[in-house]
């Protein structure tokens, strides 16, 4: 049966904003809105508020009140994340601000639209981690893992403002570089990584790594097969675990097997995506890959699954077997194999290729998914027209005024009710 899931019935974590244009309050609310609910007040209430995750506040030019209500702010709410909203810059109000104890600054209106991956990564390096990794892992081929985790990549891209790379793992001959319209050139791989582990420091694994025209950063195979044979699982830990100390996301196309390499992928996952068709066959073996990551003690919240080329017309017994899977995320994506077959000739990405195409915007949803944290999705839920919430943020941020220019807003969530 298919079920529509509003706000109301997630665990909404609870947000107070501070500020009195209107404008900008309804924009930030609609941003945030997937995972907080906003309350929206003018003055500093005496009693404090239970629950009170987040505070957001406005800041235009008014030093001297706005740090007077800074200070009254962490004093009452001790421990409460605090973000000034950035209307204007001025280096003065940052530095006094940081010192007091604001978490961090969003630049308005150009980082109102991210939000949630500006809260998420400070809230990841506050508790020491770096970037985020995501294994996309099949253990039958030809489910359409390389093409969607380049397409997840390229979402993630943009996200993150350029700081994602995709790890071509696909051994021995992976297909990354073919889907992204890269074949042929000299790319950097795996084995000149390791080769200069020890030399990296954040402007030179920048200039060094291979970059997409898009501004995605790829780690591709060695051209040479024998060259595989230097790596082993430890090594490939110890790639990811620099790679995410200089990327917000690293995203993993993994091999079809369950090899010491592939095991140490998912080992330093957050997020471990098993792909699979409509297919008995297929969530056989996602079944199979389950079972092994609860012997291996993998979070359970890290496991998702993606059913690739999913149709209106998927019978009831498969229903029944993807309900029997002990999982609690799963998300259809709708078939588009020619979508997916045109844009690989053109040599394109799909968001270049058709970027109002029904599986681009399910692909940006789990994508913010992926970043920002998951949601624990009923299987058979609806797919709402993401461009609902796009529409109102592009309306409301045209108005706030601002000398900059405004970015092209990107898709923040396929899964929410607008009120």
């Amino acid at each position: 049966m298919t079920q529509e899931l509003s706000t109301n019935s997630m665990a909404l974590k609870q947000a107070l904003y501070f500020g009195a244009d209107e404008d900008l309050r309804e924009a930030v609310r609609v941003s945030i809105m997937s995972k907080y609910h906003t309350e929206f007040m003018q003055e500093v209430p005496h009693i404090w508020p239970e629950d009170i995750q987040l505070v957001l506040l406005e800041y235009q030019g008014d030093s001297h009140e706005v740090l007077s209500k800074i200070n009254q702010l962490l004093t009452i709410a001790k421990g409460v994340q605090l973000y000034v909203l950035l209307k204007e810059k001025d280096a003065d109000f940052i530095i006094e601000a940081s010192h007091q104890g604001v978490q961090g600054f969003i630049e308005c209106p150009n980082e109102v639209l991210h939000i949630l991956s500006i809260l998420h990564m400070q809230d990841r390096r506050r508790q020491g981690k770096n970037g985020n990794v995501s294994s996309l892992f099949s253990l039958k081929g030809g489910v359409g893992c390389t093409a969607l985790a380049t397409n997840l990549a390229s979402h993630l891209n943009e996200m993150t403002e350029g700081r994602t790379v995709l790890v071509d793992l696909n051994m021995p001959l992976g297909d990354t570089a073919l889907y992204l319209n890269m074949e042929g050139k000299r790319l950097y791989s795996l084995t000149d990584f390791v080769y200069n582990l020890n030399r990296f420091d954040e402007n030179l694994i920048y200039k060094s790594l291979s970059r997409h025209e898009s501004g995605l950063y790829v780690l591709s195979l060695p051209t040479e097969v024998s060259e595989l044979d230097n790596l082993n699982g430890d090594i490939i830990k110890t790639i990811i675990q620099s790679l995410r100390r200089y990327y917000d996301h690293v995203i993993i196309d993994c091999a079809s097997d369950l090899s010491d390499m592939t095991l140490s992928c998912l080992d330093e996952s957050d997020n471990i995506v098993l792909i699979a068709e409509p297919s008995l066959s297929s969530l056989r073996a996602v079944n199979s890959v389950i079972q092994l990551t609860q012997k291996l003690g993998y979070i359970r919240e890290s496991i998702k699954l993606i059913l690739n080329r999913s149709s209106s017309h998927d019978d009831e017994m498969l229903d029944e077997v993807i309900g029997s899977l002990d999982i609690d995320t799963v998300i259809h994506v709708t078939n588009a194999y020619v979508d997916f077959n045109e844009s690989l000739k053109e040599g394109v990405l799909l968001k270049d290729y058709n970027p109002s195409s029904i599986v681009n915007r399910q692909l940006s949803g789990i994508a913010n998914m992926l970043h920002n944290g998951s949601y624990h999705l009923p299987i058979e839920q609806k797919m709402l027209q993401p461009s609902l919430v796009n529409k109102l943020l592009s309306s409301l941020l045209s108005r706030i005024k601002q000398p900059k220019e405004v970015k092209e807003p990107v898709i923040i969530t396929d899964k929410i009710l607008v009120p």
